[in-house]
Order: structure tokens, then C-alpha cells, then sequence
């Protein structure tokens, strides 16, 4: 839901509204930067590194907290690009993504991040723990949810106008998982603040996500490990080597369903497997190649999902790098998913109110109770809302990516909320009911929503990344060509090394697929082109 605008238009005016001023040169920033509830602790002149794993050029560092307990950092390069970028966190947050300013830093980017008003080096504030509600009320998830980001980017840019003495002439968000989620809220609630995004694999849907878990491994387990006391019947129902028994007969059959056999899947919402029909049955014998009735019934729940709260898995994730072995089945007996890892905690201090401490989704949860009883989260985590007008009506950009074989974050949500900008620019364009289409295929709203969001669906990519797609990709400067220069992004091209041998592959805007001419190379990028498939 969108803040309500006077709550939004208050928090603005608690901030400095980026008067320029100065400059201020870095070491004076501590003593002459003033802002309400602003404190800069340090500032310190970097000198450049030219080698190992840190190099980066001179630039300020700068430390501070907002409101006390909203810790940030600003880099500002002394070579500067005239262009601020902040980044986005994963998990739960809990500390300042230094290596991801890093990076943008050493593009020539004014860099910022938080750590969302929590320490996780702190017991007391690490994982979910920041929302007990007894020590902290609810002030703390709703920094988590939205405010700290927004709070850090109004002060960021304002300490980047008065070092240099002007102001950014454009500002970008890059952020992947709960980053995707945090510029999506961006977008939605305080437009203003950037002029383009990179949205990776949001997990917008907050409270969505954390379903998650009992969708996909309260099928699987009855205990997760590692807990003492664990016995051999507590899971996992389908053992590591079936989960990849079960990937193989994946890519067998679909594999090449795109004209291909690359040990890539282009679109797993095309594979038509069926675990009860392509993989014998196990009857009486159980064995490496068969399935039992209770292997087949678990991936039955997984592959079907929980709507209308956790959509299916699509096919394919099962045996790649970063796929279930990470997520859902780890190699190890006595491994532990980062489902339930990253989301396990979180029924305890942010999902409830109040608390649960010591809840367990394995055993407690109940799908007619519980999804209704996370509205108040709702409200605070998730970046839900279609409405991205005011985004679209100022020009502003936002490119979106998901790995097509992403097992933490399903691409398919990705895919909804897409559809439903369009359906939302659609409605406000006049065309809501019917099938008024504006140069033959194209309906009008995904006409106008590609004018402003793009997004691209990557082949064999896991979450934010990894996987065995062509997964390296520069998302950043396709961005700021179609932002500074109104050059609007079309085919996005990744690449890939396996075997010694780097490809290429042109990512295409959804719902374009890169289709093979049937005649070049497979390993170069110009043999494919994008197209609209029925």
C-alpha cells in the first residue's frame, strides 16, 4: 500500500531538502554538515588502491546515522561522474553493503548504503530479532520496511550536493532480492528520490515470501536440520540424489523444446513435464530411477504451489548451481535450506503481532489462519502497489531482471507484478475492458508500461545470479542511456564461461524470448533475435 502522502510529505521536510551549499571539503564534513536527526561520526580521505580485492580510486568516506540508529556510508569519489547511486541490501539487511558502493565507486558513482536501522553484529538486533516489538516496537521494521532507505537516499544525495558544491544530475538505485524489494518501495512511495532503478529479483511480496517456507518444505520435512534429536523419517522426503535424478529428466524433456540443446531451459512455463507421467512409478521396489508415492506427492506440492499466496516452481532449478541444493535440498543430510534460514525467523518477530517466539511453520501453520493474519506487515514490508504513475509520468526508468531458475524468489511473482503496471496504465489510459489493441499486438497499456519498466526474464540464472544461464550481465548501462539519453533498452546481451569457452546471449524484454536462427553459432549473441512467441 502507498504511504499516505502526508506521512511522506512530513518525513521529507525532517530531512535537508538538498540545498547546495559548500562545497565542504571531506575532512570538515563531520563539524559543518548539519541536518535534523543527521550525524556524520566520520569522514575520512581514502588515497587510491590500485591492486588486491579493495582497489578503488581516492575518495571520501563517509560514516553517519540518521535518527541514531540508522547507520549509512557515502563514498564520493574526487573523480566524480556527477552521479549518485545507492544499493540495496539482501536478507534481512543488518549492515551497510560496502562491497556493492565499492563497485559503483570505482565507476566514478557517488555511492551510498544503510544497514535499514539494525545491527546484525548486535544479538539482540540480528536476523528477525529487530522486530521484537518489547524492546523496539514497531519503529525498527518499519526502518527495515522503508523508511531507513528513503531517509539514507534524501540525506546521501544532500551530503553529495554540499561536498561538491552541486547536486547529482542523475541518481540510480541498484538492489537484487530484498535491494529489488526496497527499490520497488522507492518507486512506489517516494518517486522523487531516484531517477532510474535496477530491480533484481524483488521480493516485493514481503509476507508472500516468507510463505515460502511452508509451501515448498513443509512437503519435504518434518524437522529441519540441523536439531538434535533428528530422526531418519523427519526428511528430507525426496533425497539429493532423486532431486537431481528428477532435474536430468527435466532438461531431458524440455531441454529442447526451443530448438536447442544448451542445458538451458528459455521458458520453463513451456515445459510440459509431469513428475507422475515422465518418471516411473517405484511400486513395490524403490530404486534410483523411480519415484515413490511419497517422493512423487511432495514434488506435486511443490511444482503446484499454494495459491493464491506462493505460485508453483517453475521447472529446472533442481539440479543447477545455486538451484534446490542451495534453496530447498541441500547436498548435505544434515544441511539446512536458506529457505528456511532467511525466512524461519522471521514468523517469530515481523510477520505477527504480536510476537511469536518460537513459532514453527512446520508444525504451526495453517493456510485458512495464518495468511490473514499478516495485514499490519503488509503494510510495512510489502511493495505491492501497481501504481507507479507518477514514475512514469516524470520520465523516469526502471529495469527489472529475474532468473528464470530462481528458487529463493519465484520469477513468476516478478511476472504478475509486471502485469499488473500494465493493467493499471492500461485502466487509467481509458482501455480496461476489452481488447482494444494499438498496432496489431500490442495492447496499449504494455505499450505505454515498456515505455517506462522493462522486464527481462534471464534463462538458467538463479537468484541475482549464478546458475547455468548467461548470467553476467551490465544492467547499469543500459539504464542510464535510456535515462540520459532516451535510448530505450532492447536485446540486453550476457555472457557465460564453461569448459574455457565464454558465449554470449541476448536477454530480451518479456514477453520476448531470444529465439535461435537456427544457423549461427549458439555461443555468439547475434545468432538469436527477440520475439513475441505465442
Amino acid at each position: 500500500m502507498r504511504l499516505p502522502r502526508t506521512l511522506a510529505g512530513a518525513l521529507l521536510c525532517a530531512l535537508p531538502a538538498a540545498a547546495v551549499a559548500g562545497p565542504i571539503a571531506c575532512a570538515d564534513l563531520p563539524a559543518l554538515y548539519h541536518a535534523p536527526e543527521v550525524a556524520i561520526t566520520s569522514a575520512t580521505l581514502v588515497p587510491e588502491v590500485t591492486s588486491g580485492g579493495s582497489a578503488a580510486p581516492e575518495h571520501c568516506d563517509v560514516r553517519g546515522t540518521i535518527r541514531g540508529n540508522i547507520k549509512f556510508a557515502v563514498f564520493l569519489p574526487t573523480a566524480w561522474n556527477l552521479r549518485f547511486q545507492m544499493v540495496g541490501n539482501g536478507g534481512k539487511a543488518g549492515s551497510i553493503s560496502i562491497g556493492d558502493m565499492r563497485t559503483q565507486l570505482r565507476l566514478g558513482y557517488a555511492s551510498a548504503s544503510t544497514d535499514t536501522g539494525h545491527d546484525n553484529s548486535i544479538q539482540a538486533e540480528g536476523g528477525a530479532r529487530f522486530g521484537n516489538d518489547e524492546l523496539f516496537g514497531k519503529e525498527r521494521e518499519i526502518d527495515f520496511g522503508w523508511r531507513a532507505v528513503h531517509l539514507t537516499a534524501v540525506t546521501a544525495k544532500d551530503i553529495v550536493a554540499q561536498h561538491y558544491g552541486e547536486a547529482a544530475a542523475y541518481s540510480y538505485w541498484n538492489g537484487c532480492s530484498t535491494g529489488g524489494r526496497q527499490g520497488l518501495m522507492q518507486a512506489q512511495r517516494f518517486p522523487e528520490d531516484f531517477d532510474g532503478y535496477i530491480i533484481g529479483a524483488p521480493v516485493y511480496d514481503y509476507t508472500g515470501q516468507q510463505m515460502t517456507a511452508p509451501a515448498m518444505l513443509r512437503p519435504l520435512y518434518n524437522r529441519i536440520p540441523p536439531r538434535s534429536g533428528m530422526q531418519a523419517t523427519d526428511g528430507p522426503v525426496v533425497s539429493p540424489a532423486k532431486r537431481d535424478m528428477v532435474g536430468a529428466a527435466i532438461y531431458q524433456r524440455c531441454d529442447g523444446l526451443d530448438g536447442l540443446i544448451d542445458g538451458q531451459i528459455r521458458n520453463p512455463l513451456r515445459c510440459d513435464f509431469d513428475p507422475a507421467i515422465h518418471i516411473p512409478p517405484c511400486g513395490d521396489t524403490p530404486g534410483p530411477d523411480c519415484l515413490t508415492a511419497a517422493e512423487l506427492a511432495a514434488l506435486q506440492e511443490l511444482y503446484a504451489g499454494k495459491e493464491p499466496f506462493v505460485p508453483g516452481v517453475p521447472f529446472g532449478s533442481e539440479n543447477i548451481p545455486g538451484g534446490w541444493s542451495s534453496w530447498v535440498l541441500p547436498n548435505s543430510p544434515t544441511g539446512s535450506p536458506l529457505l528456511h534460514n532467511v525466512i524461519a525467523d522471521a514468523f517469530e518477530w515481523l510477520m505477527f503481532n504480536p510476537d511469536r517466539p518460537g513459532y514453527n511453520y512446520l508444525t504451526d501453520w495453517d493456510w485458512n489462519v495464518e495468511p490473514f493474519l499478516m495485514e499490519e506487515a503488509k503494510q510495512i514490508y510489502n511493495a505491492t502497489d501497481p501504481g507507479l504513475l507518477d514514475v512514469m509520468r516524470a520520465g523516469k526508468k526502471i529495469l527489472m531482471y529475474h532468473g528464470w531458475h530462481d528458487p529463493g524468489a519465484n520469477p513468476v511473482r516478478t511476472i504478475r507484478y509486471r502485469d499488473a503496471v500494465v493493467k493499471l496504465v492500461e485502466d487509467a489510459h481509458g482501455v480496461a475492458h476489452g481488447r482494444k489493441r494499438v498496432h496489431g499486438e500490442t495492447f496499449l497499456g504494455e505499450k505505454l508500461t515498456d515505455k517506462f519498466l522493462k522486464l527481462y526474464l534471464v534463462p538458467g540464472m538463479a537468484h541475482c545470479g549464478g546458475g547455468v544461464g548467461h548470467s553476467s550481465v551490465d544492467w547499469l548501462s543500459p539504464l542510464v542511456s535510456w535515462v540520459e539519453n532516451g535510448v530505450e533498452p532492447r536485446a540486453i546481451v550476457g555472457s557465460r564461461t564453461a569448459g574455457g569457452v565464454t558465449s554470449t546471449r541476448p536477454h530480451c524484454p518479456y514477453p520476448q524470448e531470444a529465439v535461435h536462427d537456427g544457423i549461427g553459432d549458439p555461443n555468439q549473441a547475434a545468432s538469436f533475435a527477440c520475439m513475441k512467441l505465442d
